[in-house]
């Protein structure tokens, strides 16, 4: 069973389609991305933007208010610094609490502390599924991203049907394929269903293109010898077209089996075994990425980098500050004994 080759029309004949075949794209399996910096992702830049304006303008309104008060009843204000330090514990939830009796200046507390509530609580929903959820790079995802790709080096099989759908289509995609197959020869292979492992042939920045059902079988059996996966198949297929079977040229049995397929077609019993059969391809990138998520596991280090280097930075710029605060102690010093 297979596709069907224009250039072997001549000396062979084909059957009634049987089932309909895409081509699928086998490339190596990703590796996860860090997850040093996912906290950022959890709101988009604008939002970030926005949350950033809103903590210095209610730091400055609440200085104001406070300050403006302050002076009416000829008490010292708090300073600047302060207020930084007072909102700063309310965004990071750190049990501050309102102080001061100015009425605008409580509307301002109120309304801050509960956006504040939204914002920090879908941040902690938002953070902990991008911690639970695996995040594959996967060097290409369709055939579009392999024919622009300049790192990507895509491999056909010499005189499978898909290869000579490349080679001779007038789609833009497809000619920019057959420019590169022209231009490196190498890389029209034939020993890709001969070999053990797949993942072999495809590996570092290399894309096999090859009948999605085929590619799930050697994917299956690259994951049988490596007993992990090696090599999985991009999420987007192309070049849908018929299976046949095909027999010599005026062969006598040809009208035979295509009677029979016929029947079977009008049974509905291709159509249904079409719908129940399951993939093999226990690599799919997605299906791992969702099998993943729906497991209650503890986090690893790998999950608790960006925690990590947050805390990091914190002691980092709390040190620097320290510092800071030795020398200018020390000016301070120095000008009080002249």
């Amino acid at each position: 069973l297979s596709a069907a080759a224009p250039s072997k029309s001549k000396i062979l004949d084909v059957s009634y389609p049987v089932v309909y075949a895409n081509s699928a794209i086998i490339i190596p399996f990703p590796k996860e991305a860090s997850r040093a910096w996912f906290g950022i992702s959890s709101f988009q830049f604008s939002v970030w933007i926005a949350i950033v304006v809103t903590f210095i303008v209610t730091t400055v309104v609440s200085w104001i208010l406070v300050r403006v008060n302050s002076s009416r009843l000829g008490v010292k204000a708090p300073t600047l610094g302060y207020w930084v330090v007072f909102y700063f514990g309310l965004w990071t939830s750190q049990g501050t609490t309102p102080r001061g009796s100015s009425i605008p200046f409580r509307i301002v507390c109120f309304v801050t502390i509960f956006g504040i509530y939204i914002a920090m609580n879908y941040f902690t929903a938002s953070y902990t599924s991008i911690l639970s959820t695996p995040v594959f790079k996967t060097a290409v995802n369709s055939i579009e991203d392999s024919a622009k790709s300049r790192t990507v080096k895509t491999l056909l099989i010499k005189g499978s049907s898909t290869d000579e759908h490349i080679m001779s289509s007038s789609d833009p995609t497809f000619k920019m394929l057959a420019y590169q197959m022209r231009r490196y020869p190498e890389r029209r292979i034939v020993n890709a269903l001969t070999v053990d492992d797949i993942s072999t042939i495809v590996k570092d920045n290399t894309a096999l293109v090859m009948i999605e059902s085929n590619a799930e079988s050697v994917i299956e059996n690259s994951y049988k010898i490596n007993h992990k996966c090696q090599v999985t198949l991009a999420e987007k297929t192309f070049f849908g077209r018929p299976q046949v079977f095909t027999y010599p040229k005026n062969s006598p049995i040809a009208k035979a089996i295509d009677y029979d397929l016929l029947l079977l077609h009008q049974a509905g019993l291709i159509q249904y075994a079409e719908k129940t059969a399951k993939s093999q391809n226990r690599c799919r990138v997605s299906d791992l990425a969702n099998a993943q998520a729906q497991k209650i596991a503890p986090l690893g280090l790998k999950e608790m980098s960006g925690s990590l280097v947050i805390v990091a930075l914190g002691m980092a710029i709390s040190f620097f500050i320290f510092l800071v605060e030795l020398i200018f102690a020390e000016m301070k010093k120095a000008f009080a004994r002249k």
